[in-house]
């Protein structure tokens, strides 16, 4: 439980605030690299409450710039981009990457009014099939990009594979990735005897956890007994300061990101990746619903069609609370927990079911959410100290810690689960740890 304080200092976003202030000092996923190209049309997007544009210069250099012109306060939009700049559709103003003003047709030649006029532009870079914005105070030196292996890996070795915009707040989403033992609940099948494809499935719901702090945020498992005495582990991060890495398996290792578009709105990217091997399926995969009630599919469902006008125009969920997320009453009845055909779907209703903002001075927890407060405890008193002593937050000036993996293995009885996956979870070794029952990984049906 927090108090109300906390719980405004840990939701809120915007400019000024103690959580918006320490968002800014990272680097921050916010769109596909290709829905943007040089000199092609910027596209809305919000972040952290601001409204920008995102767009290429004709070299390709990206920027994110504010929305509207600081002349007469029209969108630009609706704008040019061209010849290294976007031009303002009204007058003709002319702003470049960095947010200078390089033309102003519509003055005299004499006048040098453009030389005296900067407008709000914030650092793009690419990295991974992703733009990312630098919104921090040092844009001439921004911190270094956070290493994650899967921006390092081949591109075959990447898929990215879910996008949608969640209707609730960051930290909703980035709680329900941190909770390992809602996945024999919400995301389970009723029948242990039943195909994977409803769900997961384990007889023991409870699990010991251990919590280790890191530089970078939390490593922590969750320890279900077996019969032959050995331990099923799942293991995750949460790294600063809205990345959960749930588990992972010889497959492949997943990644969810949740992006504050707002205080009340988030940007869910999901993707998966491999340190040595191709990751099967197609890299941009079109969401569907299956046609069998009850089987789980990939992604994250349909998306609406274009949605002109507002920010992030194509990544607005389709299932959603106006649709119940497409709940099926005959699979809730016969095949899984929830009915709704989709784990991120299943994820999102729940969490969105919390409010646009979540009050946690009324929610009792228990010890299986000790990954969720010691994250809480993390993130506000990082917060905390960037605004009291000007501390930066964890990872910012340490971008290798980024290349860790998650995984789910089996750990022979009284080894270390640390020590036995160690080598895995911190990429100094590519053969995944499975354990003495390579097999029961195999089966997938965990």
């Amino acid at each position: 439980m927090l108090t109300r304080e906390e719980n405004e200092l840990l939701s809120r976003v915007g400019a000024g605030t103690p959580m918006g202030e320490l968002m800014r000092q990272y680097w921050i996923p916010a769109n596909y690299s290709y829905e943007t190209e040089p000199d092609g049309q910027p596209i809305r997007v919000r972040l952290l409450g601001e409204d920008l544009l995102a767009w290429r210069d004709t070299d390709g250099t990206p920027a994110f710039t504010q929305e509207r012109c600081p002349h007469r306060g029209a969108g630009l939009f609706f704008g040019r981009n061209e010849e290294h700049g976007l031009r303002c559709a009204y007058h003709g103003w002319k702003f470049d990457v960095d947010g200078n003003c390089i033309e102003m047709p519509n003055e005299p030649a004499s006048s040098n009014f453009k030389n005296k006029l900067k407008i709000t532009s914030y650092k793009g870079a690419d990295f991974g099939e992703m733009t990312w914005i630098y919104m921090g105070p040092d844009q001439e030196n921004p911190p270094g990009m956070p290493q994650f292996e899967w921006g390092l890996v081949p591109d075959d070795q990447r898929r990215h594979n879910r996008r949608f915009i969640y209707q609730c707040n960051w930290m909703q989403g980035l709680e329900g990735e941190l909770d390992s033992t809602h996945l024999f609940f919400l995301h389970s099948r009723l029948h242990s005897e039943d195909d994977p494809k409803y769900g997961s499935y384990h007889p023991e719901h409870a699990a010991k956890f251990q919590v280790q702090k890191t530089d970078y945020g939390l490593l922590y498992g969750a320890e279900r007994a077996e019969a032959d005495g050995s331990s099923y582990w799942r293991t995750s991060h949460f790294l600063f300061p809205f990345y959960g890495m749930f588990p992972g398996s010889d497959k492949g290792v997943p990644l969810s990101i949740y992006v504050p578009i707002d205080d009340d709105y988030t940007m869910h990217f999901g993707l998966q990746w491999h340190p040595t091997n191709a990751v099967k399926g197609s890299k941009w995969p079109i969401p569907d619903l299956a046609d069998e009630p009850g089987v789980l599919v990939d992604g994250a469902g349909p998306l609406k069609p274009e949605q002109k006008g507002t920010f992030y125009a194509n990544w607005w969920s389709e299932v959603s609370p106006q649709t119940d997320f497409h709940m099926n009453l005959e699979a809730k009845k016969t095949r899984n927990f929830t009915g709704i055909p989709t784990i991120r779907q299943q994820d999102a209703a729940l969490e969105w079911s919390m409010g646009p903002i979540m009050d946690r001075t009324k929610e009792h927890l228990g010890t299986a959410d000790a990954v969720i407060i010691r994250a809480r405890r993390q993130m506000i008193a990082a917060a905390r100290a960037l605004q009291e002593d000007g501390t930066v937050p964890p990872g910012v000036e340490q971008p290798e810690l980024y290349k860790v993996r998650s995984c789910t293995s089996f750990v022979a009885p009284g080894e270390d689960w640390k020590e036995a996956l160690g080598d895995w979870h911190y990429a100094r070794s590519t053969e995944y740890p499975v354990g003495p029952d390579s097999q029961g990984i195999a089966r997938g049906n965990r």
